[in-house]
């Protein structure tokens, strides 16, 4: 008797952050729960009707952090990391996994199934993994660890942006000696992991509480504390290209389109944001066609 294949995302464990586009959000679960991935999902609290919905949908293979569990997310601010690191922990703890992606709800592929699984289970961990001194001093580059900062999106909030132009008044915060050595490392919040390279991570958390409580006062530090922390391990030398694409306008990305396609294809990433079905559904559309073709129309 001929055993089944498994499906292509078996031993895939997605960690989804959403907190808002409930219809968006349970495109991407369906189409990964179709193929074989786990997700585990954050909600900020703040999200009722979004967590209704999905509860609602009772799609196979979601696993919905409880409300209790969840952190209300400010951007920028480390209750994203905190969110981060539950649903990190709880993929790992289940049996079987042997990838894992951190996506936003706003994500979808930009394979097929089977490609994507290629594409991401070659051994490395793809993500944007650079020097956080190699920066640009007009970006945050090494500011971001030196000077305490505020939460929030300073590009809408004057308040903001001026406690955290002026933070440097307060004197730098001593590096060398707040990472203990570690060499300060930077990239977009978005990445795939392997599960030894994962388990290697937490295995560092638990014997080093030293080193969240760090990035507690860390500018942006879901764009550093993972990056970091990979690079404190030797899977850092596995290291793939990145496997998100997104256009970023200021400090948000932008909603993908039709044009946007292409170049989204070409850059080589297994999954793309931000889509958003309500303003540009044609571009939902034909990334669904690609990779599941039964969600077309």
């Amino acid at each position: 008797m001929v055993k089944p294949a498994s499906p292509p995302l078996a031993g895939f464990a997605c960690l989804v952050l959403a907190h808002d586009n409930p219809a968006q959000l349970l495109l991407l679960l369906r189409w990964l729960g179709e193929h074989g991935a786990t997700c585990h999902l954050h909600l900020d609290p703040r999200a009722v009707a979004v967590r209704a919905a999905v509860e609602q949908a009772a799609l196979p293979g979601v696993a919905l952090l409880p409300a209790a569990q969840s952190f209300r997310i400010a951007w920028g601010g480390f209750d994203m990391v905190r969110a981060t690191l539950a649903l990190l922990r709880a993929a790992l703890a289940q049996p079987g996994v042997t990838q894992l992606c951190l996506l936003s709800g706003t994500h979808l592929p930009l394979l097929p199934a089977p490609a994507l699984a290629e594409r991401l289970g070659d051994g490395a961990n793809h993500l944007d993994l650079r020097f956080a001194c190699m920066e640009p001093p007009d970006r945050e580059s090494l500011h971001r660890f030196w000077f305490r900062g505020v939460p929030g999106r300073q590009q809408t909030q004057p308040l903001v942006r001026w406690l955290n132009r002026h933070a440097w008044r307060l004197g730098p915060r001593n590096l060398a000696r707040g990472l203990h050595g570690l060499t300060p490392m930077v990239g977009s919040q978005w990445w795939h992991l392997t599960a030894p390279a994962a388990r290697a991570m937490l295995t560092f958390l638990n014997a080093n509480p030293w080193y969240e409580a760090f990035f507690r006062h860390a500018r942006i530090p879901d764009e550093s504390f993972f990056h970091t922390l990979l690079g404190a391990t030797p899977h850092a030398a596995a290291l793939g290209p990145p496997m998100s694409f997104q256009c970023m306008r200021g400090y948000s990305p932008a909603v993908l389109t039709p044009a946007a396609l292409p170049a989204a294809r070409a850059s080589g990433a297994a999954f793309a944001r931000k889509f958003d079905q309500a303003t540009q559904p044609e571009a939902v559309r034909l990334t669904l066609a690609a990779g599941a073709p039964t969600h077309v129309g």
